[in-house]
């Protein structure tokens, strides 16, 4: 068997197990969600969905792509370049946990002194001491082994996959208990600390190899900061690219407004979260694995942009016609408004296609690139969402959101044409892919308004 047979084995049997094992696990979280907003108001959605923005906004800013480097670097295997990683992963634990920590108490001073507009999430009680306790959760995270890091690196997606729903169904099971029991939001957050926990714990017991003894090589340090360089920068632009509307939406939106956006959103990152797991552990180990063995690059990236083309095209067009039934069909009359906004918002998906070009913009040492795309993202949601609002309110500003996602295609465009990456094989399955699923769409509205009648939002 050749190299690149072995690759593309080890590449479709990742991505089935990487592919099945999303879709479980979107299942499961879908379920828990329905479970949860009957025992939630909207307003806890949005508390809630507050404290992540905030959490991530920070694990991002302290994000120097380490996990990206043991993969990438041709050292990844290398037991130094390993134990620095640890390290250093471990400190970035460390500084994450002040920062959340620091940031609790500076929300706090403000909620006090009146700084926040009353009755907005910003000035809930209960805020700074939730943010507090996910502190907890960056320490843990922290702790992670760099062993799951090298399973990705080697393709080993069933041995991730393990892991991952494992910590997912732990996370699941005691956040249900502890709402049903107390009927509060605190639950959400002791969930997602057991599922910090259990993936630190089977990252050491359960994927095999020696465990990666913390240490310093200054080589290593080097090598891993100077890359990780691009990545920080990438990561606080990226944080606000991709999350951005939700800091704007809190100066328009109202708590109870927010949390159904946030049922919206969670809707479609439960879509999005299957491609971004095969971007991150399918497409990116396998561009690089091409450049590094000198493989058909540019065969190798035409099939990877069919595949996610295929994939985000017929879902956005499926979204935009009929995603409003996702929503009507779930949940009850008080969320029922975050139907128009899953078919604005499932537009995103095709806008996003072209991160098949950023993951081997990172595989060709070029983060530099992806920080610019997300400069334009962010850029173009500060702009565009007050002008959205301004002409539309609500829907306006969401519509801008989605705008906000096509900006990037010039630069990603001009990228593929300077490696001679362009062509029609890579360009041809979007807008066939689109088309069929607002087909589809269309026809399940046809066919699901002949037995229910439309859902008044």
């Amino acid at each position: 068997m050749t190299s690149e047979q072995t690759l593309k084995s080890r590449v479709i049997r990742t991505a089935i197990w990487m592919l099945g094992t999303n879709v479980f696990s979107q299942f499961l979280r879908l379920l828990s969600n329905l479970l949860l907003t009957r025992m939630l108001a909207p307003a806890a959605f949005g508390l809630m969905a507050t404290v992540s923005t905030i959490y991530f906004a920070l694990s991002m800013f302290s994000d120097l792509g380490v996990w990206q480097s043991v993969i990438k670097s041709p050292k990844g295997e290398d037991t130094d370049f390993l134990g620095t990683a640890q390290t250093i992963e471990f400190l970035r634990g460390l500084l994450l946990a002040g920062l959340v920590l620091l940031t609790a108490m500076g929300i706090y001073t403000a909620a006090q002194t009146g700084f926040f507009t009353a009755n907005t999430v910003y000035a809930n009680a209960r805020l700074p001491g939730m943010v507090a306790f996910v502190g907890a959760c960056a320490l843990l995270d922290g702790m992670v082994s760099m062993k799951l890091a090298l399973a990705q690196r080697r393709l080993h997606g069933d041995q991730v996959a393990k892991l991952e729903l494992a910590s997912q169904l732990a996370a699941v099971s005691v956040t249900i208990l502890i709402v049903w029991l107390t009927g509060s939001v605190w639950g959400l957050l002791w969930g997602w600390l057991v599922s910090s926990a259990t993936r630190v714990v089977l990252s050491y017991v359960y994927l095999p190899g020696v465990w990666c003894k913390p240490c310093w090589d200054v080589v290593s340090a080097h090598d891993i900061i100077h890359y990780g360089k691009w990545i920080f920068a990438s990561s606080i632009i990226g944080f606000l690219a991709d999350n951005g509307e939700k800091i704007i939406f809190g100066n328009y939106f109202s708590i109870g407004y927010f949390g159904i956006f946030s049922i919206a959103t969670a809707l479609l990152t439960a879509i999005a979260a299957i491609y971004s797991t095969l971007l991150g552990r399918v497409i990116f180990p396998s561009l690089s694995l091409a450049l590094n063995d000198s493989l058909g690059i540019v065969r190798a990236y035409a099939r990877a942009q069919q595949s996610a083309d295929l994939f985000v095209g017929i879902l956005a067009g499926g979204l935009l016609t009929a995603g409003q039934w996702v929503v009507w069909g779930l949940y009850d009359a008080r969320y029922h408004e975050a139907g128009w906004m899953l078919q604005v918002l499932g537009m995103c998906m095709l806008g996003l296609r072209y991160q098949v070009v950023e993951q081997l913009m990172f595989a060709m040492s070029r983060p530099d690139l992806v920080t610019v795309n997300n400069v334009i993202r962010a850029i173009g949601l500060v702009v565009f969402i007050p002008i959205g609002f301004y002409l539309g309110q609500e829907r306006g500003a969401i519509i801008a959101v989605v705008f906000a996602q096509f900006l990037t295609w010039p630069l990603c465009m001009y990228f593929k044409w300077k490696h001679g990456l362009f062509s029609f094989q890579s360009e041809a399955w979007w807008l066939p892919a689109f088309t069929l699923g607002l087909l589809a769409g269309y026809v399940l509205n046809l066919l699901i308004g002949r037995f229910i009648p439309q859902v008044p939002v």
